[in-house]
């Protein structure tokens, strides 16, 4: 995991990403970051018998591969050309409301339900070893025949949908569009679980570090990046478990009676995953405890060794006061060996004290 400054890694939680206050409503207005130089629309149309691939140029071919019959599913990936999504949301008669979210792309994760079309938005997770774990908006539009997917950067897990799709792998090419949408869903919640095995195995990590007594600035970085990264995971799982829950319940005209069990599968792994994440995010609430417990068993012991030495040179400190008074009866003052008899009764005490604190394990921690 890459260690940020504690600054980089405030200001990644609480950077706001909010459109200009006072625009009317259904104004398209790019929140996210640019990611890709041009918007590129990548179009597949298939059937049981066909499928057929190519890259769009316009939103002109975009109304025009729609037409075709078969399930269609068309890909934009880059959303700052506000202009194009705009169009292209006219064209596909996509509510202003709804193409205003997909620019606005930090939106909570959830599901709406139009007249003639099902919109879903969730996150997708990309972990890069210099930002750490990215997120992206991800929107799935659900039509009659078609399928619409909005994003910054095209998840890598659309790669795996397409090799199935051109080698009739399963059921893709012999269900309908429904069917894409859970296929899509499903692979995107499934990677929820990648990401938290990963944490998993940085927790436990992280605590063995613990246990062994390591402590430090390096260390702590890592277990506050890790609870940051656990808590943007639970942004993204929570509401999007909630919003299946609620498609479950909703009744769709767009999604077959056949389709819709799936959708409760995905429902159940949203579910697991938002468990697993709760799991995850107490044991991250304890390594930051046994850090500071840690903590504190070295401060106790650096006092207690300082305690011990003030405590060694007490009485040596009450006998140099002694001696060190200005009376003339002091025979001892005017003996010949006085003089190491004060250093060697010194050393006896030092030595019997440090005796006695060994017997005591009082210089040891009480762990060992």
């Amino acid at each position: 995991m890459s260690h940020k400054s504690p600054h980089k890694r405030l200001s990644k939680l609480r950077r706001k990403h909010r459109k200009p206050a006072g625009l009317p409503p259904g104004t398209v207005v790019h929140t996210g970051e640019r990611v890709s130089e041009q918007v590129v629309i990548r179009a597949m149309r298939f059937t049981e018998e066909t499928c057929d691939e190519k890259t769009l140029a316009n939103v002109a071919d975009v109304q025009s591969f729609l037409t075709h019959p078969g399930v269609k599913w068309i890909d934009v990936a880059g959303l700052h050309d506000t202009r194009l999504i705009e169009a292209i949301g006219k064209s596909v008669s996509i509510h202003p409301l709804a193409v205003e979210d997909i620019a606005n792309t930090h939106q909570r994760p959830k599901i709406e339900d139009y007249p003639e079309q099902l919109i879903v938005y969730l996150r997708d997770f990309e972990r890069d070893e210099s930002k750490g774990l990215l997120d992206d908006q991800v929107t799935l539009i659900l039509g009659k025949d078609y399928v619409l997917t909005f994003c910054e950067r095209e998840p890598s897990e659309f790669d795996v949908i397409r090799e199935r799709i051109r080698n009739k792998q399963g059921q893709l090419r012999l269900r309908d569009a429904d069917y894409l949408l859970y296929r899509l869903l499903d692979i995107l919640v499934d990677q929820y679980f990648e990401l938290l095995d990963t944490h998993a195995d940085e927790v436990d990590r992280q605590q063995a570090f613990l246990l062994e007594g390591a402590v430090g600035k390096p260390l702590l970085q890592e277990i506050m990046n890790t609870h940051d990264e656990l808590l943007l995971l639970r942004r993204s799982i929570a509401p999007l478990k909630d919003a299946l829950s609620a498609l479950e319940r909703r009744d769709s005209h767009l999604i077959s009676p056949a389709t819709r069990i799936y959708f409760r599968d995905v429902h159940d792994h949203a579910q697991h995953a938002a468990e697993m994440l709760d799991t995850m995010r107490e044991l991250g609430a304890m390594s930051i405890e046994l850090y500071i417990s840690r903590l504190s068993l070295r401060q106790n012991d650096v006092m207690r060794v300082l305690t011990v030495i003030a405590t060694i040179f007490l009485p040596l400190t009450f006998l140099v006061g002694i001696w060190g008074m200005n009376f003339d009866n002091m025979p001892e003052l005017h003996w010949k060996y006085g003089y190491f008899l004060a250093l060697g009764l010194m050393a006896i005490v030092s030595l019997f004290m440090l005796f006695y604190f060994k017997r005591k394990r009082w210089t040891h921690e009480e762990t060992d």
